[in-house]
């Protein structure tokens, strides 16, 4: 006698109810785990039983699916009007660079014990970082949009370096504390102190590659996670 297939499985990460057809839970959006051939006879079950996909709080599944979709693709557009303030603004600071600055003084604080340069460079290290940290952790748990987002914030850490890098010689920029501008130090020790304009624009250059990438992912995991729910060609 063939056994009956489940009308719902449980997420073993957060417990929520899903459809037997579902690759990942429609809440915590990470992997179910059921094997893509079980998924496969639940969905051609539904198919010649022609019944819908069950209702979840009211809302079609299509339209859950469509929804998750357009709120990715308007996150992107979101965050590609932030990455242009950088154009439209000379030394651009964002929101975002108060937290960066926090990791940033943080850096010369943990390492202040090493050798000058490596404090002098720990700043810029730290900023990097903890955001890589995150991304890590966020990875390793399967949450796709959060390591994504992560990646955005490292690109968007490295254009907040490249004009702190870019002011080496002008020194206008307000340092915390006064002191010492890190990248005077950093640039003249390397022999590029002449050249701060050359380094801003590779690291600028490095950060939008970073986050260019990082709409990629977030664009590509949508689709790919929404595609077969709504109905395209795998």
């Amino acid at each position: 006698m063939e056994a009956e297939l489940p009308e719902n499985v449980k997420c073993p990460n957060c417990g929520a109810g899903n459809a037997a057809d579902s690759e990942f839970c429609g809440a915590c959006y990470k992997n179910l785990h059921i094997p893509a051939e079980v998924r496969a006879e639940v969905k051609i079950k539904k198919i010649i039983a022609g019944a819908a996909a069950p209702a979840w709080n009211g809302t079609p599944a299509a339209e859950r699916h469509a929804a998750r979709l357009w709120g990715r693709l308007i996150l992107i557009a979101g965050l590609a009007l932030f990455y242009l303030q950088w154009f439209t603004h000379k030394n651009y600071f964002s929101p975002l660079d108060f937290i960066n600055l926090a990791f940033h003084e943080a850096g010369h604080v943990l390492l202040g014990f090493f050798p000058r340069f490596i404090v002098m460079a720990a700043g810029t290290l730290s900023q990097l970082f903890f955001p890589a940290v995150c991304l890590v952790h966020l990875m390793r748990r399967g949450a796709n949009l959060g390591w994504q987002l992560c990646l955005f914030w490292i690109g968007e850490s490295l254009l907040n370096i490249s004009v702190y890098a870019g002011d080496a010689l002008d020194q206008a920029l307000p340092l915390v504390g006064g002191g010492e501008h890190d990248w005077t130090y950093l640039l003249t020790e390397i022999g590029l102190i002449a050249h701060p304009r050359g380094v801003e624009r590779a690291i600028f250059l490095a950060g939008s590659a970073v986050i260019f990438w990082s709409f990629y992912l977030i664009g590509k995991d949508a689709l790919a996670r929404e595609s077969l729910e709504l109905g395209n060609p795998g």
